[in-house]
């Protein structure tokens, strides 16, 4: 110990003229150390990938990618909800978000769909087990009895998911030769933000999905389609197989007073005078595609006069009795089959069961009727706290005109 303890006093007093001996700080010692005792060995990370496919050279954008992802790392540190994976457009939506609230309900709407296809997968596997652990639900009183039933003998044909798809095409296909043609209207994208161009080309998806399987299908043209737009990009997500040639819909870029006859065409919109009474099977039908929960300026009838074209509109109001505060423009996925049902029977009242049930008036009053049966309140009582007894209820309808015409002049309220 005492030699040890003189040793180290002598190193501290003296000057190391060797440094080399204990420190190997130079850059060709690294290199030739790597060269003998390893190999070096260079792993590409995700996140690398995904900055060069987006930033592709510009280093501001890099920088501020970056500085995102690290920002959603601290998020995961921090134990807030952050998705484990996140792809490339979903970077690249991120990086368009200007605030970090935006950022924030985004990246928790990604973690809820992660969790949910986890939750999901869990629920399959442990599905999975139990059918593999169950016994047997069938048991034979003798060696050389039949069974029917799942995963035994059966008297029925089984037809499969690929011959119901195939089969639903054919008929889709064939409405491409035979069918009325049917006009979408793709050209209001520059109108809408991205999560109503997101529901657009989910409820397109639908339409698709309605029309091939409807047994009088129309012949789907999709006009003034911007291919390399956000719809687009979206739809090719819901439908993977949509640029393929044997696909059983129309799709152009042109519009449709360049492939169809004018004084054929009918633009259907809700802000129009006109009501539709009849279906004509000679005509040819204009549906929008556009979700306007922002935006509720009439384009659609803008757009039909600045082209000079026939304008209609269902006659709801005639059928329907429309719940206080519903609105009365309906979606895509509910006009397509509401004209799929009106070309076959003709009849308004069957074809009007696509429209949504939450905008009736029949189920306000059952859903106030299951609230009311569930209290032990009166009615006066019930309706004050529903909120709909309204002011000056007690007044008849002249009373409520003469007040409506007072003024601030009147000798009662001077």
């Amino acid at each position: 110990m005492h030699c040890l303890r003189s040793l180290v006093y002598q190193l501290g007093r003296r000057p190391i003229r060797n440094k080399s001996m204990f420190f190997c700080y130079n850059k060709k010692n690294v290199q030739e150390s790597s060269r003998y005792y390893g190999t070096e060995i260079k792993i590409e990370d995700e996140s690398d990938t995904i900055v060069r496919e987006l930033c592709k050279g510009n280093d501001n954008l890099e920088k501020k990618l970056k500085v995102l992802m690290l920002e959603v790392e601290v998020m995961r540190q921090d134990g807030r909800c952050a998705p484990d994976n996140i792809h490339s457009d979903q970077w690249e939506r991120l990086l368009e978000m200007p605030s970090r609230k935006q950022r924030t309900n985004y990246l928790t709407f990604l973690w809820k769909i992660e969790k949910k296809k986890e939750n999901e997968k869990s629920r399959k596997e442990a599905r999975r087990k139990e059918l593999v652990e169950s016994p047997p639900e069938y048991i034979k009183e003798f060696p050389d009895d039949v069974l029917y039933g799942i995963k035994h003998q059966s008297m029925f044909l089984r037809i499969r998911d690929q011959s119901i798809n195939m089969f639903d095409n054919y008929r889709a296909l064939t409405a491409m030769i035979h069918g009325q043609s049917l006009v979408i209207d793709c050209s209001y994208e520059e109108h809408m933000v991205w999560r109503e161009t997101v529901n657009a080309a989910k409820q397109m998806t639908f339409v698709f999905g309605d029309n091939r399987i409807h047994k009088d299908p129309f012949n789907l043209h999709l006009c003034n389609v911007e291919q390399k737009g956000e719809f687009m990009k979206q739809l090719r997500k819901n439908i993977p197989s949509l640029d393929e040639p044997w696909f059983p819909m129309n799709i152009h870029t042109k519009g449709y007073l360049d492939l169809f006859p004018k004084d054929k065409l009918v633009y259907l919109t809700p802000h129009c005078r006109e009501e539709l009474t009849y279906f004509d099977p000679d005509a040819v039908y204009i549906v929008g595609c556009m979700v306007d929960k922002i935006n509720n300026e009439p384009l659609s009838l803008a757009k039909a006069k600045r082209d000079g074209l026939k304008m209609a509109k269902l006659p709801l109001d005639r059928y329907i009795e429309w719940a206080p505060g519903s609105k009365k423009n309906l979606n895509i996925n509910h006009m397509i089959p509401i004209l799929l049902d009106l070309k076959l029977t003709g009849d308004w009242e069957f074809a009007l069961k696509h429209v949504p049930r939450r905008k009736l008036m029949e189920t306000k009053i059952l859903a106030m009727q299951q609230r009311f049966s569930n209290t032990s309140l009166n009615r006066e009582d019930f309706l004050k706290s529903s909120k709909i007894v309204r002011r000056n209820s007690s007044l008849s309808i002249i009373e409520k005109k003469l007040k409506s015409k007072k003024t601030l002049y009147d000798d009662d309220n001077i």
